[in-house]
């Protein structure tokens, strides 16, 4: 299991319902990416909870580095719509070492 994350700060006047809307109408493009086991798709709004930033930031659990690699550097519908639209972010990325099934499985 790999986990991968990148970090976006926005503007501070950035409207964050733009975000929301990249989220509803293309985060279901990745649904059925190859190797992709989970993602979730968090944001920090300035002001809401004590956030100082307007932040996007993804994060994906993978099975597969064949599916992190294809998803990064990959033609698809990926990681090239977030280079596209905010230039390559820093992608931090971990090794999972063990995990324990729950009780739905």
């Amino acid at each position: 299991m790999y986990a991968m994350q990148y970090s976006i700060t926005l503007p501070a006047d950035y409207d964050m319902n733009i975000i929301r809307q990249r989220v509803a109408t293309r985060g279901h493009l990745l649904d059925t990416f190859p190797g992709l086991g989970l993602k979730a798709f968090l944001i920090r709004e300035r002001g809401i909870d004590g956030s100082p930033v307007n932040q996007y930031a993804p994060f994906y659990l993978w099975t597969s580095i064949a599916g992190v690699n294809n998803f990064l550097w990959g033609n698809n519908a990926g990681f090239s719509g977030i280079v596209d639209s905010f230039g390559r972010p820093i992608v931090q990325h971990w090794t999972g070492v063990a995990f324990e099934k729950g009780a739905e499985y």
